[in-house]
């Protein structure tokens, strides 16, 4: 299902926004500003927003578009009872249907000054199941927008929505300079939720750019430094996304700073080539089958774990056949259950198979530490294999998707399995290219790797 990435910005009302800026304009003002998505407000309850009806919205789209920036829908949910609940899940995918966007934020909260989310998790999964069905089958993405420290709102049922949802992107609304305190308790509550092997790569905190309503700034200079530190601490927690509320009373002198600080856009990946591709579609490219070993295997622990690094192997296997989709039938079978060995991604140069999710725990480094912390690929060099090149490439360009997707730091997260355990391996790299970085710790024989630029 799509993800949300990067730096995106919230939209209430886009008459707002566009009567100082046509659409293409403004397009290319979130581009400089190093946005990968905005967001607009598509609906209340039932209720369609004007937004929708904007004379301005397909040319803004396309823009937005043509600069690689995506457009999200924002719907914040009613569901005062059931029947409501699936009126509002229909009316919003016929919305994002009608506008062609590519996903929707639900922002559910339980507030007393307006009618907000009125529902129990009854309601919150006759809303959800219908809705995130209905994005999946469209391709497009869903994320979950809502308080920022659920200690305090004991009656929103938080539950059903995280369970539906992947991206959590919470609204730290700090209206001081420092907005650290704030955003610590929002990460302290959420991590009591959320489980830790997911938490980096689920919260997407949402900072505040407002001037005016009731989280408003008291001035230009107070927003900006609070701007700066916030980009600053998600940079430092490891967060690989943030969003921004609102554009519509944001200052001007907002764009500029956004301009000067590039570190919340999202992975761009170029290849050798030139080709510059986001993470969405380096994933199309990779060509991922998921063919996991059976639960209960011997070879499969099931041991959650929150990677810090990946390790690059060779399958030492140059029998004629012993490709990626050898492998994960392999690994699926008595042998490597005997031997207790298995691995996470097996590379060829036409697909890549995945045996195990990457938040379990695998047996490839020899080591407790290694296993435990370490994601491994194994790269296949059977005699057969029709483009050697390819191959290698599309291991540094899984390389770099898993880095950026999973916040782990290139060059140094990047391992070979001599590291770990003294093993000659991976033994053919040759001057082969075999990571997206432009070194390997400890891999001498890999003499060029540099075949991916990745740029946070």
């Amino acid at each position: 299902m799509k993800r949300t990435e990067g730096r995106n910005l919230f939209i209430t009302s886009l008459a707002q926004v566009l009567r100082s800026a046509d659409p293409a304009e403004f397009a290319e003002r979130c581009a400089l500003a190093h946005f990968d998505g905005v967001w607009i407000r598509i609906g209340r309850g039932a209720d369609r927003d004007g937004n929708l009806r904007h004379a301005k919205l397909a040319a803004l789209s396309d823009e937005l578009s043509r600069r690689g920036l995506q457009l999200w829908g924002w719907h914040v949910p009613f569901c005062a009872d059931r029947s409501a609940a699936v009126r509002e899940a229909s009316n919003v995918l016929g919305w994002t249907d009608e506008a062609d966007l590519a996903g929707v934020v639900v922002d559910a909260e339980r507030t007393p000054q307006s009618p907000r989310f009125r529902g129990t998790e009854a309601e919150a999964v006759a809303y959800l199941d219908p809705l995130r069905r209905g994005l999946e089958s469209a391709g497009r993405g869903i994320a979950f927008s809502s308080h920022d420290q659920p200690s305090l709102h004991a009656d929103m049922p938080f539950a059903p929505f995280l369970d539906h949802i992947e991206d959590v992107c919470p609204q730290v609304y700090y209206t001081t300079a420092d907005p650290g305190t704030r955003l610590r308790k929002s990460i302290r509550d959420y991590k009591a939720i959320i489980p830790a092997a997911d938490f980096a790569t689920r919260y997407k905190p949402t900072g505040n750019i407002t001037m005016t309503e009731d989280v408003r700034f008291p001035d230009v200079a107070t927003c900006l430094s609070a701007t700066s530190k916030f980009l600053e601490l998600v940079a430092n927690q490891g967060l690989r996304s943030c969003s921004f509320w609102c554009a519509d009373t944001a200052p001007d002198e907002i764009w500029e700073l956004l301009a000067d600080h590039p570190g919340g856009k999202s992975a761009r990946i170029t290849s050798q080539t030139g080709e510059t591709m986001n993470l969405d579609t380096a994933q199309l490219k990779l060509n991922i089958v998921q063919d996991y070993v059976p639960v209960g295997n011997s070879n499969r622990p099931g041991t959650q774990m929150a990677a810090t690094s990946i390790t690059i192997h060779n399958t030492d296997n140059d029998s004629p056949g012993a490709n990626a989709a050898a492998h994960a039938r392999y690994m699926k079978g008595p042998d490597a259950q005997m031997r207790k060995v298995s691995w996470h991604f097996t590379v060829d140069d036409r697909f890549v198979y995945q045996s195990l999710p990457t938040n379990e725990v695998a047996w490839h480094t020899a080591t407790r530490e290694g296993n435990a912390t370490s994601i491994g690929i194994e790269i296949c060099m059977n005699a057969d294999l029709g483009n050697v090149d390819a191959c290698y490439d599309r291991a540094a360009l899984l390389t770099a998707w898993l880095a950026y997707r999973l916040g782990i730091h290139v060059p140094s997260g990047v391992y070979q399995h001599h590291d770990w355990s003294g093993k000659d391996c991976p033994g053919s790299c040759g001057t082969r290219k075999t990571a997206g970085a432009t070194s390997l710790p400890g891999c001498s024989a890999i003499t060029e790797i540099s075949d991916l630029s990745m740029h946070p």
